[in-house]
């Protein structure tokens, strides 16, 4: 038995590291694969993707993320309709890290994005983290705003102090590639508990590669994820004038969903509440796709 495990470790030694040298060439080459514009901001220069047509959407996309899982949420969401625009937030691939990279900065180059693109207004819908920046967007820019959609999004809870905050944010070692191509390859379930949900496998592909992410990350933890909370007057959803939809599992563990009554007892949203489903609404995918597109027809 000593021996075949001797074996089997010799193998792995060999094996483990060429799997992960071929799977993460294959992250960066998925990357660059994707027709991908560039545009100048106040505050550098910013990716994005333009796809379809129709009624414009903007995805603010989450943690973790980019122009790749927002064109992979927003496809999820609205199939083929819709002009989608997913730009990467600040520090996501192609996007620069600016001096002060705060959610009403991102809401000003979001407009920019518009004004680049010629389109006056647009939905706007916010996933997780995104929802500061989609937040500070429908306050600043009401005229620009069609409706605001939350899908398992962060919302304003309560005032607090910088003594009172902690970064929100993934644990430290999932910031480098080696443990995250580990973690999505062999622990998947990690995720699992992590999201409250089953997790698909093109999801965890937009997880990858984090050195791209990382400065995003690290800015959503440390100051997006807390914006909402530590600067509280900033956000004063009750006059947001947009229709908004809220789109949420009570049992998420991430954006908590007793932070989610709250806003829904400020602002009147139209909502579409699961008991279960965690972060990622596992198992609600088709009843929330088809709730946006409702929503869109209805405000269009």
């Amino acid at each position: 038995m000593k021996k075949y495990l001797q074996a089997a470790a010799a193998v792995a030694a060999v094996t483990v590291p060429l799997l992960y040298v071929s799977d993460m060439r294959r992250a960066y080459k998925r990357l660059e694969e994707y027709g991908v514009a560039r545009f100048k901001s106040e505050f550098g220069q910013m990716t994005y993707i333009e796809e379809g047509a129709g009624e414009a959407i903007l995805i603010s996309h989450g943690i973790f993320g980019g122009y790749d899982q927002g064109i992979t949420s927003l496809k999820a969401i609205v199939g083929e309709n819709c002009r989608k625009i997913v730009p990467s937030r600040f520090g996501y691939p192609g996007s620069k890290l600016p001096a002060h990279p705060t959610p009403q900065n991102q809401a000003r180059v979001f407009a920019e994005l518009l004004d680049e693109l010629k389109i006056e207004k647009t939905f706007v819908l916010a996933t997780s983290a995104g929802g500061a920046a989609a937040l500070s967007f429908a306050l600043a820019y009401p005229e620009r705003t069609k409706g605001l959609i939350l899908v398992s999004s962060g919302v304003p809870s309560c005032k607090m102090t910088p003594e009172q905050l902690k970064p929100a944010g993934p644990p430290i070692p999932l910031l480098s590639e080696f443990p995250m191509w580990l973690t999505t390859k062999s622990m998947g379930p990690i995720f699992g508990v992590l999201f409250g949900s089953d997790v698909d496998k093109d999801f965890l592909k937009t997880m990858l590669p984090v050195k791209p992410r990382r400065k995003g990350i690290e800015t959503d933890a440390n100051i997006t994820n807390l914006d909402m909370d530590l600067n509280y007057e900033e956000y004063p959803v009750e006059e947001i004038k947009a229709p908004i939809l809220v789109i949420h599992a009570k049992d998420d563990p991430m954006a908590l969903f007793d932070n989610t009554e709250k806003f829904i007892a400020r602002t009147h949203p139209e909502t579409v509440l699961f008991e279960s489903g965690g972060h990622l609404l596992s198992g609600h995918e088709k009843e929330g796709s088809t709730a946006v597109q409702e929503f869109i027809r209805r405000h269009a």
